[in-house]
């Protein structure tokens, strides 16, 4: 550490390098453009504990938190994380609304109030080998075709097989918690989805049942043993042009009823704790880390995948990314937003613990989905 330096951060990131590697190297810029008087750590935690761990817990050990947007509304309500748009001026807060590739900016508001600055965009996809496929599937029925011969590998640990469910309701037109007369989903759409997910899964690989997206996309990049995964959230590094093992393509879901418009969003949006001890100094960090130039440069080199339209519109950027942003920009702009109500990261939680085993278990759909609308409705209650 140097002798100058006057203020320590510490930051809690996630454990991959498009999770981590960038708010390293944007740490390391951010120190040397104050001259060393700012340092400031990132400590990783694993991908799941980053879609579970309690952001108002995270708040009291970290200065700067990655987080989830179903998070914020509960870390709105116990006051553990700064209102962003107070403290930003009006020229920062245009850009980073007007430059948010479909409704990353969006999903970190709750109650009037922008909790986290957008830095990592991303929503479900598609994935392939182009050696080792010659027509990626266009609909659901193109998909069970192809799993039927086994080159399929759809990740659907627990987490996983929630978000797939989250988004092909979406998908069918009938978002889940949009009509809450109707309970989580529309009756008939999560039997038919739950139908499908498990047609898909007694017809591939058995590991498609223990995989997240980061584990499906090593095996399509390092083996032959599959070609395709039919949603999964995108991973930019795969498909880079120095990305390790066999390039990989993304793009589009495959359409439920011509309609390609509902996959679910992810991405990632930094915070700043209110318990630090310097946050004139956190907030400019934050702003550094989304600003347009950082995301097309340092963070987008080191790794990451930007949230910003000057990355995802960068035609060098999207070259050297093989294609990504161009191929994926309009589902991004069409994604479905989960909400943000105080108690929905909880039964979101319990959501992913439901779906353990489903796949082979002997369980009815209609068993699952009563238990969605029952803690669903229990969420609701204590809002």
């Amino acid at each position: 550490m140097s002798a100058c330096t006057q203020v320590q951060l510490v930051g809690s990131s996630w454990d991959h390098p498009r999770g981590h590697a960038p708010m390293v190297a944007t740490a390391a810029a951010y120190q040397r453009a104050t001259d060393a008087v700012v340092a400031i750590e990132w400590r990783p935690r694993s991908l799941r504990r980053f879609g579970t761990d309690v952001v108002e817990h995270l708040a009291r050990d970290y200065d700067l938190v990655l987080v989830d947007h179903p998070h914020v509304g509960t870390a709105a309500e116990a006051s553990c994380i700064v209102p962003l748009d107070e403290h930003l001026d009006d020229a920062t807060m245009q850009s980073l609304r007007e430059g948010s590739p479909g409704h990353s900016y969006e999903s970190y508001v709750y109650g009037g109030h922008l909790w986290a600055l957008p830095v990592d965009a991303a929503c479900q996809v598609c994935c392939w080998r182009e050696d080792l496929l010659d027509e990626v599937p266009g609909t659901w029925e193109e998909v069970l075709a192809l799993a039927a011969s086994g080159r399929v590998l759809w990740p659907l640990c627990d987490v996983d097989a929630a978000a797939s469910f989250l988004s092909l309701a979406a998908l069918a037109g009938h978002p889940c918690a949009g009509d809450t007369e109707a309970g989580f989903v529309d009756r008939a759409v999560g039997r038919w989805v739950l139908e499908l997910m498990r047609t898909v899964a007694g017809t591939s690989d058995p590991r498609c049942l223990t995989a997240n997206p980061i584990a499906a996309l090593d095996a399509l990049a390092s083996t032959d043993d599959f070609a395709y995964a039919p949603l999964l959230f995108g991973y930019v590094n795969y498909s880079r042009v120095d990305a390790m093992g066999r390039r990989l393509r993304f793009g589009d879901v495959p359409a439920v009823g011509g309609s390609r418009a509902g996959a679910l969003l992810g991405g990632v949006g930094l915070a700043v704790s209110r318990r630090c001890a310097a946050p004139d100094v956190a907030i400019d960090y934050a702003r550094f880390v989304a600003a347009p130039e950082t995301q097309r440069g340092i963070y987008f080199h080191a790794g990451g995948q930007p949230a910003h339209a000057a990355a995802w519109s960068d035609p060098e950027v999207d070259r050297m990314a093989g294609g990504f942003f161009s191929a994926t920009g309009a589902t991004m702009r069409s994604a479905w937003t989960r909400p943000r109500y105080p108690r929905f990261a909880a039964f979101q939680t319990e959501m992913m613990e439901l779906f353990a085993g489903f796949a082979t278990s002997a369980r009815s759909a209609d068993a699952l989905l009563d238990e969605l609308d029952m803690r669903y409705e229990r969420s609701q209650a204590k809002v």
